[in-house]
């Protein structure tokens, strides 16, 4: 298994479970991660329907309990 295939199996355990994710302009953004790539870049679930956000806007993403 090659590093690329790695990350991308650590990042899809975000996959279908509900998260916050802190954004680096100091904002929050929460839902349920439908698609996550290797560079981070995520497609969020919500109450507003479907958000999109670049893996560069990321500063942490945690599991929301």
């Amino acid at each position: 298994m090659n590093d690329k295939e790695q990350v991308n199996k650590l990042f899809n355990q975000f996959k279908n479970k509900n998260v916050i994710v802190e954004l680096r302009d100091n904002n929050q953004a929460e839902g349920k991660v439908i698609a996550i790539d290797n560079y981070l870049n995520i497609v969020l679930e919500n109450e507003n329907g479907i958000e999109t956000l670049k893996g560069g806007n990321i500063v942490f993403v945690s599991l929301k309990e």
